[in-house]
Protein backbone atom coordinates (compact mmCIF):
# COMPACT_ATOMS: atom_id res chain seq x y z
CA UNK A 1 0.00 0.00 0.00
CA UNK A 2 2.82 2.38 0.92
CA UNK A 3 4.53 1.62 -2.39
CA UNK A 4 1.32 2.43 -4.28
CA UNK A 5 1.09 5.79 -2.50
CA UNK A 6 4.72 6.46 -3.43
CA UNK A 7 3.93 5.78 -7.08
CA UNK A 8 0.93 8.08 -7.01
CA UNK A 9 3.06 10.84 -5.48
CA UNK A 10 5.59 10.33 -8.26
CA UNK A 11 2.89 10.77 -10.89
CA UNK A 12 1.57 13.86 -9.10
CA UNK A 13 5.07 15.39 -9.02
CA UNK A 14 5.47 14.80 -12.74
CA UNK A 15 2.03 16.28 -13.34
CA UNK A 16 3.19 19.38 -11.45
CA UNK A 17 6.28 19.55 -13.63
CA UNK A 18 4.11 19.35 -16.76
CA UNK A 19 1.86 22.09 -15.41
CA UNK A 20 4.88 24.28 -14.73
CA UNK A 21 6.13 23.61 -18.28
CA UNK A 22 2.73 24.62 -19.63
CA UNK A 23 2.88 27.75 -17.42
CA UNK A 24 6.27 28.82 -18.76
CA UNK A 25 5.17 28.63 -22.40
CA UNK A 26 2.80 31.64 -22.25
CA UNK A 27 5.68 33.69 -20.77
CA UNK A 28 8.01 32.64 -23.57
CA UNK A 29 5.24 33.27 -26.11
CA UNK A 30 4.71 36.79 -24.74
CA UNK A 31 8.45 37.45 -25.01
CA UNK A 32 8.43 36.16 -28.60
CA UNK A 33 5.59 38.58 -29.39
CA UNK A 34 7.64 41.46 -27.93
CA UNK A 35 10.60 40.41 -30.05
CA UNK A 36 8.42 40.20 -33.19
CA UNK A 37 7.04 43.71 -32.59
CA UNK A 38 10.55 45.12 -32.07
CA UNK A 39 11.81 43.36 -35.20
CA UNK A 40 8.91 44.76 -37.24
CA UNK A 41 9.71 48.29 -36.06
CA UNK A 42 13.37 47.75 -36.95
CA UNK A 43 12.32 46.70 -40.48
CA UNK A 44 10.26 49.89 -40.87
CA UNK A 45 13.15 51.86 -39.39
CA UNK A 46 15.65 50.45 -41.89
CA UNK A 47 13.29 51.15 -44.78
CA UNK A 48 13.05 54.82 -43.78
CA UNK A 49 16.80 55.08 -43.18
CA UNK A 50 17.44 53.80 -46.70
CA UNK A 51 15.38 56.76 -48.02
CA UNK A 52 17.26 59.29 -45.89
CA UNK A 53 20.80 57.99 -46.47
CA UNK A 54 20.81 59.35 -49.99
CA UNK A 55 21.05 62.89 -48.61
CA UNK A 56 24.37 64.70 -48.55
CA UNK A 57 24.32 65.54 -44.82
CA UNK A 58 23.34 63.63 -41.71
CA UNK A 59 19.98 64.83 -40.38
CA UNK A 60 18.39 64.86 -36.94
CA UNK A 61 15.74 62.36 -38.10
CA UNK A 62 18.45 59.97 -39.26
CA UNK A 63 20.01 60.04 -35.79
CA UNK A 64 16.60 59.61 -34.17
CA UNK A 65 15.86 56.60 -36.37
CA UNK A 66 19.20 55.03 -35.43
CA UNK A 67 18.44 55.66 -31.73
CA UNK A 68 15.02 54.05 -32.22
CA UNK A 69 16.64 51.03 -33.85
CA UNK A 70 19.14 50.74 -30.99
CA UNK A 71 16.29 50.91 -28.46
CA UNK A 72 14.40 48.14 -30.26
CA UNK A 73 17.51 45.95 -30.43
CA UNK A 74 18.04 46.48 -26.71
CA UNK A 75 14.43 45.36 -26.19
CA UNK A 76 15.09 42.21 -28.21
CA UNK A 77 18.27 41.42 -26.25
CA UNK A 78 16.41 41.98 -22.96
CA UNK A 79 13.56 39.68 -24.04
CA UNK A 80 16.02 36.99 -25.15
CA UNK A 81 17.87 37.26 -21.82
CA UNK A 82 14.57 36.71 -19.99
CA UNK A 83 13.81 33.74 -22.26
CA UNK A 84 17.21 32.24 -21.46
CA UNK A 85 16.62 32.73 -17.72
CA UNK A 86 13.19 31.06 -17.93
CA UNK A 87 14.60 28.13 -19.90
CA UNK A 88 17.55 27.63 -17.55
CA UNK A 89 15.31 27.61 -14.48
CA UNK A 90 12.86 25.21 -16.11
CA UNK A 91 15.67 22.89 -17.21
CA UNK A 92 17.10 22.84 -13.67
CA UNK A 93 13.69 21.97 -12.23
CA UNK A 94 13.14 19.26 -14.85
CA UNK A 95 16.56 17.72 -14.18
CA UNK A 96 15.78 17.56 -10.48
CA UNK A 97 12.38 15.93 -11.10
CA UNK A 98 13.83 13.45 -13.60
CA UNK A 99 16.56 12.42 -11.14
CA UNK A 100 14.00 11.85 -8.39
CA UNK A 101 11.66 9.95 -10.74
CA UNK A 102 14.52 7.72 -11.89
CA UNK A 103 15.25 6.88 -8.26
CA UNK A 104 11.60 6.00 -7.64
CA UNK A 105 11.47 3.88 -10.78
CA UNK A 106 14.49 1.91 -9.56
CA UNK A 107 12.72 1.26 -6.24
CA UNK A 108 9.62 0.14 -8.12
CA UNK A 109 11.66 -2.12 -10.43
CA UNK A 110 13.35 -3.82 -7.48
CA UNK A 111 10.02 -4.36 -5.78
CA UNK A 112 8.50 -5.79 -8.95
CA UNK A 113 11.53 -8.04 -9.46
CA UNK A 114 11.10 -9.40 -5.93
CA UNK A 115 7.46 -10.20 -6.67
CA UNK A 116 8.37 -12.00 -9.90
CA UNK A 117 11.09 -13.97 -8.14
CA UNK A 118 8.70 -14.96 -5.34
CA UNK A 119 6.08 -16.08 -7.86
CA UNK A 120 8.66 -18.16 -9.79
CA UNK A 121 9.96 -19.73 -6.57
CA UNK A 122 6.44 -20.66 -5.50
CA UNK A 123 5.83 -22.19 -8.92
CA UNK A 124 8.94 -24.42 -8.64
CA UNK A 125 8.11 -25.55 -5.11
CA UNK A 126 4.38 -25.83 -5.73
CA UNK A 127 3.96 -23.51 -2.75
CA UNK A 128 0.75 -22.13 -4.20
CA UNK A 129 -0.91 -25.58 -4.20
CA UNK A 130 0.44 -26.35 -0.77
CA UNK A 131 -0.92 -23.02 0.46
CA UNK A 132 -4.32 -23.87 -1.06
CA UNK A 133 -4.52 -27.49 0.18
CA UNK A 134 -3.54 -26.42 3.68
CA UNK A 135 -6.99 -24.88 4.07
CA UNK A 136 -9.10 -26.27 6.93
CA UNK A 137 -12.32 -26.15 4.95
CA UNK A 138 -13.90 -25.03 1.68
CA UNK A 139 -14.60 -21.50 2.94
CA UNK A 140 -10.97 -20.97 3.90
CA UNK A 141 -9.87 -22.38 0.53
CA UNK A 142 -12.13 -19.84 -1.20
CA UNK A 143 -10.57 -17.02 0.82
CA UNK A 144 -7.08 -18.24 -0.08
CA UNK A 145 -7.98 -18.40 -3.78
CA UNK A 146 -9.30 -14.83 -3.62
CA UNK A 147 -6.10 -13.74 -1.87
CA UNK A 148 -3.96 -15.33 -4.60
CA UNK A 149 -6.07 -13.57 -7.28
CA UNK A 150 -5.68 -10.22 -5.51
CA UNK A 151 -1.93 -10.80 -5.26
CA UNK A 152 -1.73 -11.49 -9.01
CA UNK A 153 -3.84 -8.40 -9.80
CA UNK A 154 -1.60 -6.31 -7.55
CA UNK A 155 1.46 -7.59 -9.41
CA UNK A 156 -0.17 -6.75 -12.76
CA UNK A 157 -1.17 -3.31 -11.49
CA UNK A 158 2.38 -2.67 -10.32
CA UNK A 159 3.69 -3.58 -13.76
CA UNK A 160 1.18 -1.20 -15.35
CA UNK A 161 2.17 1.56 -12.94
CA UNK A 162 5.80 0.99 -13.78
CA UNK A 163 5.05 1.28 -17.50
CA UNK A 164 2.99 4.43 -16.94
CA UNK A 165 5.66 6.12 -14.83
CA UNK A 166 8.34 5.17 -17.38
CA UNK A 167 6.20 6.65 -20.17
CA UNK A 168 5.76 9.92 -18.29
CA UNK A 169 9.51 10.00 -17.69
CA UNK A 170 10.27 9.49 -21.39
CA UNK A 171 7.89 12.32 -22.24
CA UNK A 172 9.58 14.64 -19.73
CA UNK A 173 13.02 13.78 -21.10
CA UNK A 174 11.76 14.62 -24.61
CA UNK A 175 10.42 17.98 -23.39
CA UNK A 176 13.72 18.62 -21.65
CA UNK A 177 15.58 18.07 -24.92
CA UNK A 178 13.21 20.51 -26.65
CA UNK A 179 13.77 23.06 -23.89
CA UNK A 180 17.54 22.73 -24.25
CA UNK A 181 17.25 23.27 -28.01
CA UNK A 182 15.13 26.38 -27.41
CA UNK A 183 17.71 27.62 -24.91
CA UNK A 184 20.53 27.24 -27.43
CA UNK A 185 18.46 28.98 -30.12
CA UNK A 186 17.75 31.90 -27.76
CA UNK A 187 21.42 32.19 -26.88
CA UNK A 188 22.40 32.21 -30.56
CA UNK A 189 19.77 34.88 -31.34
CA UNK A 190 20.88 36.97 -28.37
CA UNK A 191 24.53 36.85 -29.45
CA UNK A 192 23.56 37.83 -33.02
CA UNK A 193 21.48 40.77 -31.80
CA UNK A 194 24.31 41.94 -29.55
CA UNK A 195 26.70 42.01 -32.51
CA UNK A 196 24.18 43.98 -34.59
CA UNK A 197 23.52 46.30 -31.64
CA UNK A 198 27.22 47.10 -31.35
CA UNK A 199 27.31 47.90 -35.09
CA UNK A 200 24.29 50.23 -34.72
CA UNK A 201 25.93 51.99 -31.79
CA UNK A 202 29.09 52.48 -33.85
CA UNK A 203 27.03 53.90 -36.73
CA UNK A 204 25.36 56.33 -34.33
CA UNK A 205 28.74 57.50 -32.98
CA UNK A 206 30.08 58.08 -36.50
CA UNK A 207 26.99 60.01 -37.61
CA UNK A 208 26.93 62.02 -34.38
CA UNK A 209 30.54 63.04 -35.03
CA UNK A 210 29.67 64.15 -38.56
CA UNK A 211 26.69 66.14 -37.31
CA UNK A 212 28.74 67.70 -34.48
CA UNK A 213 31.03 69.44 -36.99
CA UNK A 214 28.69 72.41 -36.85
CA UNK A 215 27.24 71.58 -33.44
CA UNK A 216 26.71 75.08 -32.05
CA UNK A 217 24.86 76.33 -35.09
CA UNK A 218 22.74 73.17 -35.25
CA UNK A 219 22.03 73.22 -31.51
CA UNK A 220 20.83 76.83 -31.65
CA UNK A 221 18.57 76.04 -34.59
CA UNK A 222 17.18 72.93 -32.89
CA UNK A 223 16.48 74.77 -29.65
CA UNK A 224 14.75 77.56 -31.55
CA UNK A 225 12.59 75.06 -33.43
CA UNK A 226 11.77 73.16 -30.22
CA UNK A 227 10.63 76.39 -28.52
CA UNK A 228 8.50 77.11 -31.55
CA UNK A 229 7.01 73.61 -31.39
CA UNK A 230 6.26 73.91 -27.67
CA UNK A 231 4.46 77.22 -28.21
CA UNK A 232 2.55 75.71 -31.12
CA UNK A 233 1.63 72.70 -28.99
CA UNK A 234 0.23 74.96 -26.27
CA UNK A 235 -1.90 76.69 -28.87
CA UNK A 236 -3.07 73.31 -30.16
CA UNK A 237 -3.93 72.21 -26.61
CA UNK A 238 -6.12 75.27 -26.16
CA UNK A 239 -7.93 74.54 -29.41
CA UNK A 240 -8.56 70.89 -28.53
CA UNK A 241 -9.73 71.77 -25.01
CA UNK A 242 -12.01 74.47 -26.44
CA UNK A 243 -13.45 72.00 -28.96
CA UNK A 244 -13.96 69.35 -26.25
CA UNK A 245 -15.80 71.80 -23.99
CA UNK A 246 -17.96 72.97 -26.90
CA UNK A 247 -18.74 69.38 -27.80
CA UNK A 248 -19.64 68.48 -24.22
CA UNK A 249 -21.98 71.47 -23.93
CA UNK A 250 -23.80 70.83 -27.20
CA UNK A 251 -27.47 69.90 -26.80
CA UNK A 252 -28.39 66.70 -28.65
CA UNK A 253 -31.44 64.59 -29.21
CA UNK A 254 -31.54 61.17 -27.53
CA UNK A 255 -30.71 59.51 -30.87
CA UNK A 256 -27.75 61.83 -31.48
CA UNK A 257 -26.41 61.23 -27.98
CA UNK A 258 -26.72 57.47 -28.46
CA UNK A 259 -24.68 57.70 -31.68
CA UNK A 260 -21.99 59.73 -29.88
CA UNK A 261 -21.81 57.24 -26.98
CA UNK A 262 -21.62 54.24 -29.33
CA UNK A 263 -18.83 55.90 -31.32
CA UNK A 264 -16.88 56.55 -28.10
CA UNK A 265 -17.38 52.97 -26.93
CA UNK A 266 -16.26 51.56 -30.28
CA UNK A 267 -13.18 53.76 -30.14
CA UNK A 268 -12.32 52.48 -26.63
CA UNK A 269 -12.80 48.86 -27.67
CA UNK A 270 -10.17 49.29 -30.37
CA UNK A 271 -7.48 50.44 -27.93
CA UNK A 272 -4.16 48.87 -28.91
CA UNK A 273 -5.49 47.92 -32.36
CA UNK A 274 -5.41 51.23 -34.25
CA UNK A 275 -3.19 51.35 -37.35
CA UNK A 276 -0.30 53.80 -37.59
CA UNK A 277 -1.57 56.99 -39.28
CA UNK A 278 1.56 56.86 -41.47
CA UNK A 279 2.05 53.52 -43.23
CA UNK A 280 5.50 52.12 -42.42
CA UNK A 281 6.07 54.93 -39.93
CA UNK A 282 8.44 54.82 -36.95
CA UNK A 283 8.05 56.73 -33.68
CA UNK A 284 11.09 58.97 -33.29
CA UNK A 285 9.90 61.24 -30.44
CA UNK A 286 7.90 59.55 -27.71
CA UNK A 287 5.16 60.75 -25.40
CA UNK A 288 5.83 62.78 -22.25
CA UNK A 289 8.84 64.55 -20.80
CA UNK A 290 12.22 63.18 -21.85
CA UNK A 291 15.66 64.36 -22.92
CA UNK A 292 16.07 65.41 -26.55
CA UNK A 293 17.36 62.38 -28.51
CA UNK A 294 20.40 64.20 -29.89
CA UNK A 295 20.90 67.45 -27.92
CA UNK A 296 22.26 67.34 -24.38
CA UNK A 297 20.56 69.51 -21.80
CA UNK A 298 17.40 69.94 -23.90
CA UNK A 299 14.16 68.48 -22.52
CA UNK A 300 11.08 67.76 -24.62
CA UNK A 301 7.53 67.67 -23.24
CA UNK A 302 5.63 65.87 -25.98
CA UNK A 303 1.84 65.70 -25.64
CA UNK A 304 1.72 63.12 -28.42
CA UNK A 305 4.22 61.23 -30.56
CA UNK A 306 6.21 62.12 -33.66
CA UNK A 307 6.07 59.47 -36.38
CA UNK A 308 8.66 59.60 -39.18
CA UNK A 309 7.56 58.58 -42.66
CA UNK A 310 8.62 58.84 -46.29
CA UNK A 311 8.66 62.15 -48.13
CA UNK A 312 5.10 63.20 -49.02
CA UNK A 313 3.63 60.05 -47.41
CA UNK A 314 -0.18 60.00 -47.04
CA UNK A 315 -1.56 60.47 -43.51
CA UNK A 316 -4.63 58.39 -42.70
CA UNK A 317 -7.32 58.71 -40.04
CA UNK A 318 -7.04 55.86 -37.52
CA UNK A 319 -10.82 55.55 -36.91
CA UNK A 320 -14.12 56.80 -38.23
CA UNK A 321 -15.27 60.23 -37.07
CA UNK A 322 -16.02 63.81 -38.06
CA UNK A 323 -13.43 66.49 -38.84
CA UNK A 324 -13.83 69.16 -36.12
CA UNK A 325 -11.24 71.66 -37.28
CA UNK A 326 -8.57 72.27 -39.89
CA UNK A 327 -6.13 74.97 -38.81
CA UNK A 328 -2.63 76.22 -39.55
CA UNK A 329 -0.35 76.72 -36.54
CA UNK A 330 3.17 78.10 -36.94
CA UNK A 331 5.56 75.38 -35.81
CA UNK A 332 3.09 72.55 -36.51
CA UNK A 333 1.95 73.57 -40.02
CA UNK A 334 -1.48 72.23 -41.01
CA UNK A 335 -3.42 70.43 -38.27
CA UNK A 336 -6.52 68.26 -38.64
CA UNK A 337 -8.68 67.50 -35.58
CA UNK A 338 -11.08 64.52 -35.82
CA UNK A 339 -13.92 63.89 -33.35
CA UNK A 340 -14.65 60.27 -32.35
CA UNK A 341 -17.47 60.86 -29.87
CA UNK A 342 -15.72 61.70 -26.61
CA UNK A 343 -12.26 61.19 -28.16
CA UNK A 344 -10.16 63.32 -30.50
CA UNK A 345 -7.23 62.50 -32.74
CA UNK A 346 -5.01 65.34 -33.97
CA UNK A 347 -2.75 65.10 -37.04
CA UNK A 348 -0.18 67.92 -37.29
CA UNK A 349 2.78 68.95 -39.46
CA UNK A 350 0.86 68.24 -42.67
CA UNK A 351 2.07 69.91 -45.85
CA UNK A 352 -1.34 69.50 -47.49
CA UNK A 353 -4.84 68.65 -46.26
CA UNK A 354 -7.48 66.65 -48.16
CA UNK A 355 -10.46 67.27 -45.81
CA UNK A 356 -12.39 70.19 -44.35
CA UNK A 357 -14.37 70.85 -41.17
CA UNK A 358 -17.55 68.74 -40.70
CA UNK A 359 -16.42 66.11 -43.24
CA UNK A 360 -17.18 62.51 -42.26
CA UNK A 361 -14.03 60.39 -42.47
CA UNK A 362 -13.56 56.64 -42.26
CA UNK A 363 -10.87 54.40 -40.85
CA UNK A 364 -7.68 54.58 -43.00
CA UNK A 365 -9.07 57.44 -45.08
CA UNK A 366 -6.37 59.86 -46.32
CA UNK A 367 -6.70 63.27 -44.64
CA UNK A 368 -3.41 64.87 -45.72
CA UNK A 369 0.26 64.37 -46.58
CA UNK A 370 3.66 64.81 -45.00
CA UNK A 371 6.19 67.33 -46.25
CA UNK A 372 7.65 66.75 -49.71
CA UNK A 373 10.73 68.95 -49.17
CA UNK A 374 14.23 67.52 -49.51
CA UNK A 375 14.88 67.95 -45.78
CA UNK A 376 14.04 64.63 -44.09
CA UNK A 377 13.72 66.41 -40.72
CA UNK A 378 10.33 67.61 -41.99
CA UNK A 379 9.06 64.12 -42.87
CA UNK A 380 7.21 63.37 -39.68
CA UNK A 381 3.67 63.50 -38.29
CA UNK A 382 2.92 64.95 -34.86
CA UNK A 383 0.04 62.81 -33.62
CA UNK A 384 -2.03 63.42 -30.47
CA UNK A 385 -4.90 61.56 -28.82
CA UNK A 386 -7.33 63.17 -26.40
CA UNK A 387 -10.25 62.05 -24.25
CA UNK A 388 -12.26 65.19 -23.65
CA UNK A 389 -9.75 67.73 -22.32
CA UNK A 390 -7.21 65.10 -21.20
CA UNK A 391 -4.35 64.10 -23.49
CA UNK A 392 -3.40 60.40 -23.63
CA UNK A 393 -0.34 58.41 -24.65
CA UNK A 394 -1.01 57.40 -28.28
CA UNK A 395 1.54 54.55 -28.13
CA UNK A 396 -0.82 52.57 -25.89
CA UNK A 397 -3.58 52.83 -28.50
CA UNK A 398 -1.64 52.12 -31.70
CA UNK A 399 -0.97 48.60 -32.97
CA UNK A 400 2.72 47.88 -33.48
Amino acid sequence: MKRTVLIMLSLLCLTGTAARAQGIQPSIQALNEQIARAEEEIRRNEALLSKIKGERAVTQNELKLIISRITNRQQIVSSLDRQIDLCERDIAAKNKEITETNRRIEVLKNEYADMIYAAYKNYLLNNSLAFLFASRDFQEATLRINYMKRYNRMREAKAAELDSLSGVLRNEVRKLDEQRAQLEASRASRDKELRTLRADEQTYKQNSSRLAADERKIADRIRRKEREKQNAQKQLQRLVAEEARRNAGTKRTAAEEQVRVELSNNFEQNAGKFPYPVSGGVIIDRFGKHPHPTQRGLTIDNKGVNIAGEKGAPVRCIFEGTVSRVVFIKGLNNCVMVNHGNYYTVYSNLESVDVKANDRVGRNEVIGRLSSTENSDDWYLHFELWKGTTFLNPEKWLSR
